[in-house]
């Protein structure tokens, strides 16, 4: 009965085990690294997108902040909700900063715009 029991205990932590493989592994892609923004980055993809801050505005409802970062695929929004971990960071750019943004493609009015999740101020 012990040898069993041995036997019972070893899977058992084998399943422990198996379990923790498939919940890291769904936190990495859950959370996992983003690509580099491109033109054909499809709606829901998490990028990253570096560049240039060509302009900032606040929007009048709620005070989030749009920075439009010129980029290698062209000039991109993004999108920064007000309360955001992003948010502090994105009222500290202004126009000719450089910054390293990472968030979710998003469609807004057509267009593809990135909904920032962190924002690193690369250059003041």
């Amino acid at each position: 009965m012990s040898i069993m029991r041995l036997q019972n205990e070893e899977l058992a932590t084998i399943v422990i085990l198996a379990l923790s493989l498939v919940a890291i592994g769904a936190l990495f892609l859950l959370t996992g690294a983003s690509a580099p923004y491109s033109y054909d980055s499809p709606e829901g993809a998490r990028v990253t997108v570096t560049g240039l801050v060509l302009a900032k505005e606040n929007t009048y409802q709620g005070g989030h902040v749009i920075l439009c970062v010129k980029t290698s695929a062209g000039p991109l929004d993004v999108f920064v909700p007000a309360g955001s971990g992003a948010f502090e960071a994105a009222n500290a750019t202004k126009p000719g900063s450089e910054v390293e943004a990472a968030g979710l493609v998003e469609m807004y009015k057509g267009q593809k715009e990135v909904v920032a999740e962190t924002i690193k101020l690369l250059k003041k």
